[in-house]
């Protein structure tokens, strides 16, 4: 799934962008994705900084209490990803848009052909993490596709399997943790390992390893067994110097 933001302080400008967002997935078919709208640039940082974040953000530039760039820089420096489109009146920040490696630059008022044209971009620059996805059946027939790259960690509670990711947790009812590794192995091999009984975590999401326990980014500690310090130390370094080295 694709998380998406649109940030604009103008009301109608920003259901004209709900609208030209909905409308595109429409016609593209074949994606989920959520959908959040912001009114001001500090009501997005706030949710950004409760942990929040998204593959597309779309800001307007112009706003009364913190520039559409300024937001983007900080985004940025934070180590935020996300393809930023940027909407704007006036073409005046336009070279400093694409500085902080905007994705794309839309006059207003457009024709809904270019904001598609920006979409497209958005979508194809994310095409990889689009296809890293796991299908997560949960009770009452619903099911959910939830991206790889998002999930925090796996643990077995009982009969099920909570699925904790950035945007929330989410129970599997029938699918076994092997299943699920050799699931997760297929998309992204060897970015996710079991540690300890019960649990799968992502080598992506880990903070810190002691020599008692993995720490991981939403602040959950998971036992390592007497032992296994070194062997688990040695597997999150090789997955780093492969990543690092442009082979994964």
């Amino acid at each position: 799934m694709l998380h998406i933001a649109i940030c604009d302080d103008i009301s109608g400008q920003l259901d004209l962008l709900k609208r030209s967002v909905d409308s595109f997935f429409r016609l593209k078919g074949g994606i989920s994705y959520s959908l959040e709208t912001f009114f001001s640039s500090k009501e997005l940082l706030l949710s950004f900084e409760k942990g929040n974040s998204w593959d597309i953000v779309i800001l307007d530039i112009v706003m009364p209490d913190v520039l559409g760039t300024d937001v983007a820089r900080i985004l940025r420096e934070r180590g935020e990803q996300s393809a930023i489109i940027f909407t704007s009146f006036s073409s005046e920040y336009a070279v400093e848009a694409f500085s902080l490696n905007a994705l794309h630059y839309v006059l207003k008022p457009f024709k809904e052909a270019d904001f598609h044209e920006a979409m497209e971009r958005a979508v194809n620059t994310l095409s990889t993490k689009i296809g890293k996805t796991l299908i997560i059946q949960m009770e009452d027939g619903v099911v959910e596709n939830v991206n790889v790259d998002d999930i925090i960690f796996i643990e077995s509670v009982g009969y099920r399997r909570c699925v904790h990711t950035k945007h929330g947790i989410f129970e599997e009812i029938k699918k076994t943790l092997t299943l699920f590794l050799e699931e997760l192995d297929s998309c992204s091999p060897g970015q996710f390992i079991i540690p300890y009984r019960g649990y799968i975590i992502n080598l992506e999401a880990v903070k810190t390893i002691t020599v008692r326990n993995i720490v991981m980014q939403d602040g959950t500690e998971i036992l390592l067994k007497r032992g296994d310090y070194r062997k688990i130390r040695d597997i999150f370094f090789n997955w780093s110097f492969r990543k690092e080295g442009g082979r994964i």
